[in-house]
């Protein structure tokens, strides 16, 4: 009968175990990193497209403020008096230096 070569033990060297870890931290440092960088860069677009729909808000209530403003008699009055030099009888018009009314219009 044969004599059997005696089996080594599979041993587990610490070594071995670094090597695993740097490999890991390696692998993990690849996928982590860009991950971050991609989630920074769509947290800076976020922010820059709520700022600009934040302008955007803004100037739609402004308009909507002149709208309802246009729709008063103040408002019709003054471009009366603006654009056609319209004015009633007894109103003061006051005028610059080139006899023109301040108001935009000719008397």
């Amino acid at each position: 009968m044969k004599k059997r070569a005696p089996k080594k033990k599979v041993y587990f060297k610490p070594i071995h175990f670094l090597l695993l870890l740097a490999v890991d931290a390696v692998i993990l440092a690849g996928v982590i990193i860009p991950q971050r960088t991609n989630r920074e860069n769509a947290q800076l677009l976020l922010e820059e497209k709520q700022n600009e729909l934040n302008a955007i808000k803004v100037e739609y209530e402004r308009e909507q403020a002149n709208l309802e403003y246009m729709q008063t008699d103040e408002y019709k009055l003054q471009q009366g008096s603006v654009r056609y030099g319209w004015h009633y009888t007894d109103d003061a018009i006051i005028l610059d230096d080139d006899n023109e009314s301040l108001a935009g219009g000719g008397q």
